[in-house]
């Protein structure tokens, strides 16, 4: 599945959770590799020498207390049959130093730890987080600090809108399902919507198509036909409610451990992740989340 893993790091508390979390998923042979960026004392507030304090007293180098801050995590999460990798880098440029290091591993799964007040949140919630979600040529997984490290993948949530970047979606969590022999969900909500009818008269979306619901049926097992293998179990689903709180509710309800969702373009779901709905879903996932950036998908291959 993959041979090199990325996690970055700042140290703080949801940064365990992402390093035991692709532990876990780190298959026999693959090397994980965990990193932080040295920015300027000055101006970072997550320095390690500020998150030591009692080693800035004794004048240590940012990089003495890196070294000794990676060491500590890494043991505290090590498991025996995956190898982890500890490094750092010196940089102004956060978003730039995590990409190229996941050029210079050959990573092809970058992990991130969230949460809401301090740390990694500049990853997830600010300026970095959408550059490196946008930008990164490979999956990004991230997972909240008070969200369920998964023992296994046993079931994978697909949120989809039919378009462009929602069919890679479902082709990685294909992948995925496969790999780890996990049910997949495949969801669509229908955002509540009113259409004018007259000026006396509104009409809901069902009343003007009552036929909706089975055409989104037909269109969604389509999908499946098309993009799931068959040794993957999957079911669909067709709800009408706000989405980001419609795909929460459905991953809570079906103890998902994992959300699969994609990222960019001008349609579809990049309405979701790059807007209000995704860092709403971020915050309060229950569960890992995995996004994937907008590019050409490769033809596909036989499934059957």
């Amino acid at each position: 599945m993959w041979r090199n893993i990325l996690v970055p790091t700042d140290f703080a508390g949801a940064a365990r959770q992402a390093l035991q979390l692709a532990v876990r998923l780190a298959p026999p042979g693959c090397t994980v590799h965990v990193m932080h960026v040295i920015t300027p004392t000055e101006s970072d507030p997550y320095s390690p020498v500020r998150l030591r304090p009692e080693v800035q007293a004794r004048q240590r180098l940012p990089e003495e207390v890196t070294d000794e801050l990676l060491q500590q995590l890494v043991q505290d999460v090590a498991a025996d049959q995956v190898v982890i990798a500890r490094a750092w880098r010196r940089a102004s440029d956060v978003i730039g130093a995590i990409l190229d290091y996941a050029d210079t591993v050959e990573a092809e799964l970058i992990v991130l730890g969230t949460h809401g007040r301090r740390g990694l949140q500049r990853f997830l919630l600010g300026s970095v987080a959408e550059a490196i979600v946008r930008r990164a040529s490979v999956p990004v997984l991230t997972i909240r600090e008070h969200a369920r490290v998964p023992e296994a993948i046993r079931h994978i949530l697909v949120p989809t809108d039919f378009s462009d970047d929602a069919r890679m979606a479902l082709r990685e969590a294909a992948r995925w399902a496969a790999h780890f022999r996990a049910r997949l969900t495949l969801l669509h909500v229908l955002a509540p919507a009113v259409i004018p009818v007259s000026v006396t008269e509104m009409a809901t979306v069902y009343e003007v198509m009552p036929d909706l619901q089975e055409r989104l049926q037909e269109e969604l097992t389509r999908w499946i036909e098309a993009k799931v293998p068959e040794v993957v179990s999957s079911d669909i689903r067709i709800e009408e409610g706000p989405v980001d709180l419609t795909i929460l509710e459905r991953a809570r309800q079906d103890q998902a451990d994992l959300i699969v969702m994609a990222t960019h373009g001008r349609s579809g779901v990049a309405r979701w992740l790059l807007g209000s709905v995704t860092e709403r879903v971020l915050r309060q996932a229950p569960c890992p989340v995995l996004t994937l950036s907008h590019r050409e998908l490769p033809p596909e291959p036989s499934l059957h």
